[in-house]
């Protein structure tokens, strides 16, 4: 059975829906553990899972954060903002639509990303299959190039030829996924520091529970700088703390978004490497030789 590769925007996506579901059941005067259950009732898969872990957590009032450890990786950052909005007491209803939105950037994020790789991917594999489409093309002339290939020294041009189209597919789906590769941790600890703050804890507290959250969900964000720079500014200048770490949360989500469209972007250039190193040997030892050799054995004078 051929196995899809699963879409990280739909996966996202899906994860909002239901964020947006519980949140609507919380703001009706839903308990969180009923709110959880309902969403295992109606769900299916990973979400059916995340759902009925959490509801069970929050059942036996256990912190909500380990439910979410083996869970993909949209509702493993989900998960770990609402999971520490209960522990701290924040309102669970901004916390589910925060969490809500997050996803949905995730999706845009990912959205952004294949768009500008769909051009650069489909060119590679439109150029990987230059070098047999020739020989078939050959082959359907009527010029024996199979013969060629795999009689004699043909045999060697079609071993050479095979293993520089494999390096070239190899090389070239390292590209796609160093350029498809988006962090989905981007600005996580500064969102669950706004969030704890915002339920009225102290800064110590909220980075002490900010992390307890990250540890207990299984993720390690990027480390950067950016959460202390906005807590120092925001104390040297007086300011709202919460209200700069979610814009500095924004301002690093794009930036995070501008990146891959710029690696997405570069991958087109990137390409011509493998393209040009290895698939025009492979087209010259299975393309153009089989055929030329094809044509004049097909074509020789007798002596």
């Amino acid at each position: 059975m051929i196995r899809r590769r699963s879409d990280p925007a739909a996966e996202a996506d899906a994860v909002a829906a239901d964020l947006d579901r519980l949140g609507a059941l919380v703001g009706a005067g839903a308990t969180q553990a009923g709110a959880w259950r309902y969403l295992a009732r109606s769900a299916s898969g990973a979400a059916q899972e995340v759902a009925t872990a959490a509801a069970d957590a929050a059942g036996r009032g256990a912190p909500l954060a380990p439910a979410f450890r083996h869970a993909p990786d949209a509702w493993r950052r989900c998960g770990a903002v609402v999971a520490l909005a209960g522990e701290c007491g924040a309102p669970l209803g901004p916390a589910f639509a925060t969490a809500a939105d997050a996803a949905r950037r995730a999706a845009a994020l990912q959205r952004a990303v294949s768009t500008s790789m769909a051009g650069p991917a489909a060119s590679a594999r439109l150029v990987l299959l230059l070098p047999p489409a020739t020989a078939l093309l050959g082959w359907a002339f009527g010029f024996d190039v199979p013969g060629v290939l795999l009689g004699g020294p043909g045999a060697l041009l079609l071993l050479a030829g095979a293993v520089l189209l494999t390096a070239a597919g190899l090389w070239s789906r390292r590209l796609l996924r160093a350029a498809r590769r988006v962090s989905w941790t981007t600005g996580l600890r500064l969102e669950l520091v706004a969030t704890a703050i915002g339920a009225g804890l102290a800064v110590p507290s909220a980075r002490r529970l900010a992390q307890e959250a990250l540890d207990a969900a299984g993720i390690e964000p990027e480390i950067d700088d950016a959460l202390e720079a906005v807590l120092a500014f925001a104390a040297d200048a007086g300011l709202p703390v919460v209200a700069l770490l979610r814009a500095e949360v924004d301002r690093l989500r794009r930036a995070a978004m501008a990146d891959a469209r710029v690696r997405a972007e570069a991958l087109g250039v990137r390409l011509l490497l493998p393209l040009g190193l290895l698939v025009l040997p492979a087209f010259l030892l299975l393309g153009a030789v089989p055929v030329g050799l094809a044509v004049l054995s097909s074509t020789a004078l007798p002596l």
